[in-house]
């Protein structure tokens, strides 16, 4: 009976080992394909929201909580495309532009709160329950995608 190599890989390893490799190559740590699955729980959750808003509360809601789940989305968005091109060109200089679109994120956030009166047509208490409901939504997709997916941040070969 001949005896078995030791340093050779069952090939279903090597398969394995390969398409890890050819998926890390094609972005790696500074992919953006969480968006996709992100956004599709964003949406699920908020628009299931905006439409038991709508019945509950009026159109006033529907629109707080529409308004409340384009917001979430907007800045996960924005913070997630500014990391991963700057990450991918220079990434000595992430926390830098991590911090920057974070900055403009919350000034743009305080713009949108300072010019949405309170007693006016949208219900911000329905924004605010869109904004806290999107902000776990959007977290939980994300961890999940983070979880699921073998992201290489080393060749295998």
């Amino acid at each position: 009976m001949p005896k078995p190599d030791s340093d050779a890989l069952p090939p279903l390893r090597l398969d394995f080992a390969a398409r890890a490799e050819a998926q890390a190559l094609t972005g790696g740590a500074w992919s953006l394909r969480h968006l996709r699955l992100c956004w599709i729980g964003l949406g699920a959750a908020g628009g299931l929201l905006t439409v038991v808003a709508f019945l509950a509360a009026g159109a006033g809601a529907g629109v707080g909580s529409l308004l409340g789940t384009v917001i979430v989305g907007a800045f996960f968005t924005v913070s997630a495309v500014v990391i991963a091109r700057v990450g991918a060109r220079r990434p000595q200089s992430v926390m830098w532009a991590a911090l920057g679109a974070y900055v403009v994120k919350m000034l743009a956030l305080y713009v949108v709160v300072a010019i949405t009166p309170r007693d006016g047509f949208v219900d911000t208490r329905w924004l605010a329950g869109a904004v806290g409901l999107g902000l776990v939504v959007w977290l939980a997709a994300h961890m999940r995608f983070v979880w699921t997916n073998k992201i290489m941040y080393v060749s295998p070969s």
